[in-house]
């Protein structure tokens, strides 16, 4: 019912009330987020760019963020920060009107690219201590799938988080205004990066030398990543070999 209610909300006033919610009621934590839109640094992930460029950029994981990222905000501003997270970073006002956009990928691809990732060591010693603790066991990326590629161990490393769930909210109302795809980047940043005004080019970090990923699959466990990524597969039309077609906003 509390869920059918918020949604006949008008968008604005929904997102007033998660705002001032989130203000009175978590100041602490308010006071912090609101700390870090005064943060520019190459390093801890402030939101201040996005209040320069007036954008906010949802980065998913494994979907080339840390690159478009320095690219257009000159560092890994927002971290991977979800939607429904920015709805209390951002006044209602200036969630509605800045450019909302992020990068989507093929689920196949996505979970070879953070299998391989973690592999090599991540990021950081979380990366490197859930590698050896959740990964390693397995032996080999089949045995890996099919025995811990479940949907109840998915929000444990945001590597393998379903990417509509940094996409639209916990009440289905808003999302974001472009959705770009990682197999198309060079051309949807381009178009990104003219609709916020900015010139650079786009580098590489943090890229995986590897096989096609498609060499990693057999039957069985094509089959287990369509089960478990599904609403991402439809979301995003995609299919095993690639896109299906692009969808730049989604349908709530």
């Amino acid at each position: 019912m509390k869920k059918l209610l918020i949604r006949l909300l008008p968008t604005h006033c929904y997102l007033m009330l998660r705002w001032y919610d989130f203000k009175l009621n978590r100041k602490n934590s308010f006071n912090k987020i609101q700390a870090l839109r005064s943060v520019d640094d190459e390093s801890t992930g402030g939101y201040l760019p996005f209040d320069k460029a007036k954008a906010i950029f949802v980065h998913i994981p494994k979907c080339a963020g840390i690159s478009v990222n320095k690219a257009l905000f000159g560092s890994i501003a927002g971290g991977h920060t979800t939607l429904d997270q920015y709805i209390n970073v951002f006044p209602p006002a200036q969630f509605q009107s800045y450019f909302r956009f992020s990068f989507v990928r093929n689920p196949w691809d996505r979970v070879v690219s953070a299998y391989c990732f973690l592999q090599k060591g991540g990021i950081n010693k979380w990366d490197a201590d859930f590698y050896e603790k959740e990964i390693k066991p397995f032996g080999s990326f089949e045995d890996f799938v099919k025995g811990w590629l479940k949907p109840e161990n998915l929000t444990k490393h945001h590597h393998f988080k379903p990417q509509y769930l940094y996409l639209i909210d916990k009440y289905d109302k808003v999302t974001v205004d472009y959705i770009a795809y990682f197999e198309n980047i060079e051309e949807d940043f381009k178009t990104i990066a003219k609709r916020i005004g900015v010139k650079n080019t786009l580098a590489k970090n943090n890229a995986v030398n590897r096989a096609d990923y498609r060499s990693f699959y057999n039957d069985e466990t094509r089959e287990i990543v369509a089960e478990v990524y599904k609403k991402d597969i439809a979301l995003f039309h995609y299919n095993f070999a690639g896109v299906e077609s692009t969808v730049r906003k989604l349908k709530l």
